[in-house]
């Protein structure tokens, strides 16, 4: 999954260590657009990203939302197997974008 910027989640990376680094995974997340997902007891938490991949994010899911209501009308029976798959499909498109 590629951000914008041509990079990818760099690692998992756990609470406590997050905590103990944070002004070093900050300037990394801010200056080389990296990016982080904060583990808790080996569960997904948190992400660490840059704004402008927020923003990119953010802008993403408001087209997506878009996109996917425009879908729904398209479709006359909206509890369909057609669109069952496609909003699988808007979902996968979708994780694709994220981090």
């Amino acid at each position: 999954m590629n951000c914008s910027r041509g990079k990818r989640v760099k690692e998992n990376i756990t609470a406590m260590y997050a905590r103990k680094n944070f002004g070093r995974l900050l300037d990394k997340t801010a200056l080389l657009g990296e990016s982080y997902v904060i583990e808790r007891a080996g569960r997904p938490m948190a992400a660490l990203v840059s704004v402008s991949r927020l923003e990119d994010l953010q802008a993403g899911g408001v087209a997506m939302g878009g996109a996917l209501e425009k879908l729904i009308k398209k479709i006359k029976d909206p509890k369909s197997k057609k669109l069952e798959k496609a909003i699988a499909e808007a979902r996968s498109a979708a994780a694709d974008l994220l981090l």
